[in-house]
């Protein structure tokens, strides 16, 4: 987050924005994942021992009720300022408590509520 909004992501061929982030490949520890994401995705260096780990969010994938996605957020500083990179194809500032773009029902129903709830609790997000 910076400034009170939150940086959403929308893959190529995909309706619903996200949270930037992607798969744990075999062998990868989910910071390992995350330095490794944020590289491909946001084209940013990301410092590993920076990363902390907020919590864990499952739900079915947008679009398909069959298929669970669970996502373990993480929040880092970064310096530089985020672009879309990869099979990125828009990047998007929003507001958590108003969003103005569909997003999946992760983001949706479970992160962007608690991220109001955190940053209105402690301020620690919302830098």
């Amino acid at each position: 987050m910076r400034g009170g909004k939150v940086l959403l992501a929308r893959s190529e061929g995909d309706l619903h924005f996200q949270i930037p982030g992607g798969k744990i490949e075999p062998g990868e520890t989910d910071v390992q994942a995350l330095v490794r994401e944020t590289k491909e995705e946001l084209a940013l260096s990301l410092d590993a021992e920076q990363a902390t780990y907020l919590d864990t969010f499952a739900a079915p994938a947008a679009g398909r009720a069959d298929v669970f996605v669970e996502v373990r957020l993480y929040e880092a500083d970064i310096a530089a300022e985020p672009r879309a990179s990869s099979e990125i194809a828009e990047l998007i500032w929003q507001e958590p408590a108003h969003p103005t773009v569909a997003c999946s029902d992760v983001v949706s129903l479970h992160i962007l509520p608690y991220l109001v709830r955190r940053s209105h609790g402690t301020g620690d997000i919302d830098a």
